[in-house]
């Protein structure tokens, strides 16, 4: 297995392992409700790809691959890099409009409650990792938080990340992590979990 950063022609193949690996976050449940699984990866793949795209352009985005497979993908911005430029939020925002206003408005609601909590502090904010469903626990995740770990210890800052699944808290809590704040969040009525990873 390697981390390598992804190249632009994989955005289409990294969105649809997000995809995959958000359909049954209690978030994406939240937001879609009445959806099935097939309808919410469905839903979710061109939001994912819109999002790879624009982290490609004011962000890192990194993979974990096993041969030319990939299998894992983090979504991180660098201090002074969140929020992204407004024209780079318009381009993200293109592809959960297409989801229906409903879906939308929830989305845009969510957004505005994690951004309200975001610390103003330099720090490597880690916005998306997912690993594809067939390779969890096999310690994937693992590698690609080393990876950011690495470089906010190089630039001597934290790292910070929202979550919405308990068992991605105990992940993130073996490297390092600590949970700062703690959250049911009225637009969705699901419970956030704000941690961060102290600098070197």
């Amino acid at each position: 297995m390697t981390v390598t950063p992804l190249e632009r022609s994989d955005a289409g193949t990294a969105g649809d392992v997000l995809a995959r690996a958000f359909a049954d976050n209690p978030g994406m449940l939240a937001l879609s409700p009445g959806d099935d699984h097939e309808a919410r990866e469905r839903l979710l793949r061109p939001c994912m790809v819109g999002f790879v795209e624009g982290m490609l352009k004011h962000g890192v985005v990194e993979v974990v691959r096993d041969g030319p497979r990939i299998l894992g993908v983090a979504l991180t911005v660098a201090p002074g890099g969140y929020p992204p430029p407004l024209f780079a939020q318009l381009a993200m925002a293109r592809a959960p409009l297409m989801t229906g206003l409903r879906r939308a408005g929830r989305f845009a609601r969510l957004d505005s409650e994690t951004r309200r909590r975001h610390p103003r502090f330099p720090h490597w904010y880690l916005w998306f990792l997912g690993i594809d469903p067939e390779h969890q626990g096999k310690g994937l995740g693992s590698e690609l938080l080393r990876h950011l770990s690495a470089r906010a210890d190089a630039d001597r800052v934290p790292c910070y990340l929202e979550t919405d699944k308990a068992s991605s808290v105990r992940l993130y809590e073996k490297h390092g992590y600590r949970v700062e704040s703690e959250a049911r969040l009225p637009v969705l009525d699901v419970e956030f979990w704000f941690m961060q990873r102290p600098g070197a």
